[in-house]
């Protein structure tokens, strides 16, 4: 199962290579936007393979269907996609070319990644490795605190415990999340999504429903509760994971936390997500939606579409359509804090607004230049850039706004 979310031009692929192989970031330069994608090759038996994620959008792992290197030149394609690349390899870290998807084709320049995954430990807790059941596996950032600890949960797609998609450089905005909570005394659990486990491991991966995810949740509060002996459990979810924490903090909760969530359910969100950005599919998107919507498996889907509405996904979609988290959060009845950011380009302040109006008795704080990884970003260019940057820090107001209502609520 994969569920892959918003920009549709995000369905497509790249890659890297021998001089060439290894991971290569780039954006394809699509009109007023610029969309990021994290390339990888690697070379068996002599012969190339190439796979791309878009680490924003939870895609992952998209094979392509062939590629070269000859003369300092990339070829690639996916039959499927209708999708081919050339690029030039101009030196040992750039590569400058042009992705055709159809009859578009846009600029595609692709840099080779250095690597820089790193973050400081913090100094007020170690760091332990967990294992709650046979495929939960997670890190505990233990301080002096007995009696609180915080459970992050990631948003859409194959996410692991530091926040990042699988097989991309990332943003590791969970890990500095974790650090600077900690760094205030706050013991704070992160885990790998069950899906994680899955690729790690090589299995084939099942077809999940959402509730796996709010079970997964639960089966974690528990833990922290009944096995490490926590008195108070903070939930705090992000994009997706808002959702999957809120239906999860239905008892044995303290407190929830909101961290970019969405209020509206998700086929109002991917409708005018996809919309925009590839708006020749918007028949094709909507009629889709609407299906699914009625709790319908949809056969006859777009191959552009294939990689998000195929019917190995279907499920899923249809399970989560049906929640709507306004709901969801109208039945809490404990302290809620929703934050969002306004520079963040997939969940946008609205949502938070219509989150707060449905549970009017929750606090609502919208962190200025703060994008859907909780970087702080000036620009578009930074927004996209960020996605791919590890090393950099989270917004300065995010971990402070979070221990300030949590203090505020004796936590």
């Amino acid at each position: 199962m994969r569920n892959f979310i918003l920009l549709i031009t995000l369905l497509f692929s790249f890659t890297s290579f021998a001089q060439i192989e290894g991971t290569w970031n780039g954006n394809i330069e699509i009109p007023n936007q610029k969309l990021p994608f994290v390339l990888h090759v690697t070379k068996e038996n002599g012969q190339y393979k190439a796979t791309s994620d878009s680490p924003n959008q939870g895609v992952f792992d998209i094979e392509m269907s062939s590629i070269r290197f000859e003369k300092n030149i990339l070829y690639l394609s996916h039959d499927q996609m209708n999708m081919t690349y050339e690029g030039t390899l101009t030196d040992d870290q750039n590569i400058k070319g042009t992705f055709t998807q159809g009859t578009h084709s846009f600029t595609l320049n692709l840099k080779k990644e250095d690597n820089k995954n790193v973050s400081v430990q913090p100094k007020n807790s170690n760091i332990k490795k967990i294992k709650v059941s046979e495929k939960l596996y997670g890190d505990l950032y233990k301080t002096t605190n007995k009696e609180t600890v915080i459970l992050l949960i990631a948003g859409s797609g194959p996410t692991d415990r530091n926040g990042n998609t699988l097989g991309t450089a990332g943003s590791n905005s969970f890990k500095h999340l974790a650090e600077g909570l900690a760094e205030k005394n706050y013991n704070v659990f992160t885990y790998d999504k069950r899906v994680v486990y899955s690729v790690k491991n090589q299995e084939q991966i099942p077809s999940f429903d959402f509730q796996h995810g709010i079970d997964d949740a639960q089966t974690i509060i528990q833990y922290l509760k009944n096995t490490l002996g926590y008195k108070n459990i903070i939930v705090a979810g992000h994009s997706e994971g808002s959702l999957v924490g809120m239906s999860a903090s239905n008892k044995d909760v303290a407190a929830f936390i909101s961290l970019a969530g969405a209020g509206n359910s998700i086929d109002v969100i991917l409708k005018e997500q996809l919309n925009k950005q590839a708006p020749m599919l918007g028949n094709d998107i909507n009629n889709i939606l609407t299906q699914l919507k009625e709790g319908k498996i949809v056969k006859d889907v777009n191959p552009t579409l294939q990689s998000l509405f195929g019917e190995q996904n279907q499920p899923f979609l249809i399970d989560w359509i049906s929640r709507n988290p306004q709901t969801e959060i109208a039945k809490l009845n404990i302290p809620i804090l929703i934050i969002n950011g306004t520079k963040d380009l997939q969940v946008g302040q609205k949502e938070a607004e219509l989150l707060h109006k449905a549970n009017p008795k929750s606090s609502m704080i919208i962190i200025e230049k703060m994008n859907h990884v909780f970087k702080e970003v000036e620009n578009d260019q930074q927004n996209m850039d960020s996605y791919n940057k590890p090393e950099l820090p989270i917004h300065k107001d995010l971990v402070p706004t979070i221990v300030s209502f949590l203090k505020q609520n004796n936590l």
